[in-house]
């Protein structure tokens, strides 16, 4: 049961875990209680069969936020909470956010003055955006006139001492090069790599080796 419930998390996919809607967390909620059952009774098919209707009925509900009315109606729209450094009182206490939640929110995320925020909205996944005013936001290449290069994102080729061929694949490559790259850095035996990666568009792989080896 423990690994049939792990197996239809997967399926229920990424969004389940990361964006906790309120559909999201009845659904695991419910997930858990049912997978809990055979351990107190001996009834092991009901639960299989509540366990697979719920993930069905979680998919349906999955499928219907993608259209904007229903997204609407089963989880909200964002709210604003603070408007150009202004609380939005009605909102808070629409929203049940105290204002001392609301203020350790901001200082989490780096911001102790009301009047460094443009705004601040509440998203239906219960995370809070914050836009901060110009003169509040970490200063970025761009506003120093800096050109900044490409990078490309570093993809593992090795980790704890086994080659991923399905990375190797994605750049083109295969086990002979990366040996071949292996062997200019004196490395004889893939099992001193903990982790090898490259960065994409790139040639140069860097290595993590064990401490044995260094």
């Amino acid at each position: 049961m423990f690994i049939l419930s792990i197996a239809l998390t997967r399926l229920m996919g990424k969004s389940s875990i990361v964006q906790l809607t309120p559909y999201d967390l009845i659904a695991i909620i419910t997930l858990g209680t049912i997978a809990a059952e055979p351990l107190i009774s001996t009834k092991l098919l009901p639960s299989i069969i509540s366990l697979v209707t719920l993930v069905v009925l979680y998919l349906i509900f999955a499928k219907l936020t993608l259209n904007q009315r229903m997204n609407n109606l089963l989880l909200g729209e964002p709210t604003i909470l603070i408007k150009e450094g202004k609380i939005v009182e009605d909102n808070l206490e629409k929203e049940h956010i105290s204002l001392i939640q609301l203020l350790s929110i901001l200082r989490n995320n780096g911001y102790s003055k009301l009047n460094e925020i443009h705004y601040a909205i509440l998203e239906p996944t219960g995370n809070v955006s914050i836009i901060p005013i110009s003169s509040a936001r970490p200063v970025t290449l761009a506003d120093l006139n800096i050109k900044a290069e490409t990078e490309g994102i570093p993809i593992a080729l090795i980790i704890d001492g086994i080659i991923q061929k399905k990375n190797l694949r994605l750049i083109n490559r295969d086990e002979q090069w990366l040996n071949n790259k292996l062997e200019e850095k004196e490395i004889k035996n893939i099992k001193e790599v903990i982790y090898a990666f490259i960065e994409a568009g790139q040639e140069e792989i860097y290595l993590n080796l064990r401490e044995s080896v260094r």
